[in-house]
């Protein structure tokens, strides 16, 4: 119990993000999905089934989706202690 109180009540460290980093972070979700897109390509060529494109693209949107959802609730989290 007293353990808990302790972890509650420490200052969160001060994390800023780096000058450029949301375009770095664009960059590299981009290059994902043309990378998803080659994979796609390629699942579809082997017997031109679009099923496989469709679950290697739906499977590069999730991961993608889940990332953004990571770094939405980050900025959430650092925008709140800013305000404290």
């Amino acid at each position: 119990m007293a353990f808990e109180r302790i972890l509650l009540d420490m200052p969160a460290p001060a994390t800023q993000t780096p000058p450029g980093a949301e375009r770095i972070l664009f960059w590299i979700m981009a290059a994902l999905v043309v990378w998803g897109l080659f994979h796609a390509i390629g699942a579809w060529t082997l017997n031109h089934d679009a099923r496989r494109a469709l679950i290697v693209l739906a499977c590069v949107a999730m991961f993608l989706g889940f990332w953004l959802a990571l770094l939405a609730g980050r900025r959430r989290r650092l925008d709140h202690e800013q305000r404290r």
